[in-house]
């Protein structure tokens, strides 16, 4: 291997393309690589000032190396769902990217590359990615591993969270009777006339379910799922607020009367094969029964070889539907039906009025007919609080006259 000449013990790596150099400093060694030599000499003084600070510099330790060990420690004693966030912003993203580099060799570029690879996803998934990113690069910084953060001064990208828009009365007549006497019956109906989240639904027991007299659903109990998809039915819910009893109209009750007379599970909504809690996978197969799906379907062709082919298998329904687009629905109804805000707070499971407010307000003071008294008097000089006569505010103006 050919030396830089002045800069001794400096080695050129053909297969690499890189220059490096080995040595210790005040009993630390160090192996350091660049592109150029004068890049080796830059990380050898930085070195040498992190060794001066104190730092303990591990100087061949990854970033997937180092995650490794920081990830159980970071999620120990969290929500399975919580949990869920860290490993999965981790595997899917941050390690695939930068996971190979020495932690220390990581700069500011390299997590804007590795933000600019998912601007494609949603505002509210580039912010838990760049925050898992941040907390793994703090530990590092609090463990004498680097400097500084890399991540100081990042912002996130992504686009907003699409506003969920509640179902329409005809919609939701069409979906009701749509999913009857299907495996998606109670799980719709309980987010649409309980607005249980999906978690909530799936991990309901029978014996939480009240239907003498009455009726009404103690919720009590949750579903979450690992990185693969396996269940798990707990009592621990999303906050305390989501622990509620919800009294229920007359469309759920009929068709948990109907269903709990044939009932062999312990759960109201079970999986299929097993009787116990649905899997990711198995929730999203009866999802399907109303979404629809595609699959491919391996066929003979004309000349006897094997070929797949996409087979659609049309939904029940012919709009657009999510799970939680069913209890928003629920709780929309509650919103303009007039019910006071904390019931309906209360109702809902939200820990906080805001998360009901931001519906509330959206749902009953943003009608047309109730902002038009607003918008006339802004056109024609009344002052503010100066009532409008009758019918000019009633939604019920006079006809123009006719020409």
């Amino acid at each position: 291997m050919k030396t830089k000449r002045g800069l001794p013990d400096m080695t050129w790596i053909p297969d690499r393309q890189l220059w490096r150099k080995r040595g210790t400093y005040k009993g630390q060694k160090y192996n350091l690589t660049s592109k150029t030599p004068e890049g080796v000499m830059e990380k050898i003084e930085e070195f040498k000032a992190n060794v001066d600070r104190g730092l303990s510099v591990e100087d061949d330790i990854t970033v997937s190396a180092y995650a490794a060990r920081w990830l159980p420690l970071r999620v120990a004693g969290m929500k399975p769902k919580s949990a869920d966030v860290y490993n999965n912003a981790l595997m899917l993203h941050i390690l695939p990217k930068i996971g190979s580099l020495q932690i220390r060799d990581v700069k500011p570029m390299h997590i804007d590359e590795l933000l600019a690879g998912i601007t494609g996803l949603s505002l509210s998934m580039n912010n838990k990615i760049l925050f898992a990113t941040k907390q793994l690069f703090n530990s590092a910084l609090e463990n004498d591993l680097i400097s500084k953060n890399p991540c100081v001064g990042r912002k996130p990208g992504g686009s907003p969270t699409k506003k969920k828009t509640p179902l329409t009365k005809a919609q939701q007549e069409t979906l009701t009777t749509a999913v009857r006497e299907t495996r998606a019956e109670l799980f719709t109906l309980l987010c649409l006339y309980a607005g249980l989240r999906r978690e909530e639904a799936l991990g309901l027991l029978w014996s939480n379910v009240h239907l003498d007299d009455m009726p009404y659903i103690d919720v009590r109990h949750t579903v979450t799922y690992d990185t693969i998809g396996n269940a798990t039915h707990s009592e621990n819910l999303k906050t305390k607020a989501a622990y509620r009893s919800i009294p229920i109209p007359p469309q759920l009750s009929e068709a948990l009367l109907r269903w709990r007379g044939r009932a062999t599970s312990l759960f109201v909504v079970p999986a299929e094969r097993t009787g116990r809690e649905m899997s990711a996978t198995a929730f999203r197969r009866m999802w399907q029964i109303i979404s629809g799906h595609t699959e491919l379907v391996k066929k003979k062709g004309k000349d006897g070889e094997p070929i797949r082919i996409e087979v659609k298998h049309v939904g029940v329904v012919d709009f657009h539907v999510e799970p939680h687009q069913l209890r928003h629905t629920y709780i929309t109804e509650l919103c303009a039906s007039g019910i006071d805000i904390k019931k309906i707070q209360y109702l809902a499971g939200h820990s906080k009025v805001q998360m009901t407010l931001d519906i509330y307000t959206h749902v009953t003071q943003n009608k047309p007919e109730q902002l038009a008294s607003d918008i006339i008097r802004a056109f024609s000089g009344t002052p503010t609080g100066t009532p409008m006569p009758e019918n000019e505010h009633s939604g019920q103006n006079k006809q123009p006259p006719q020409p």
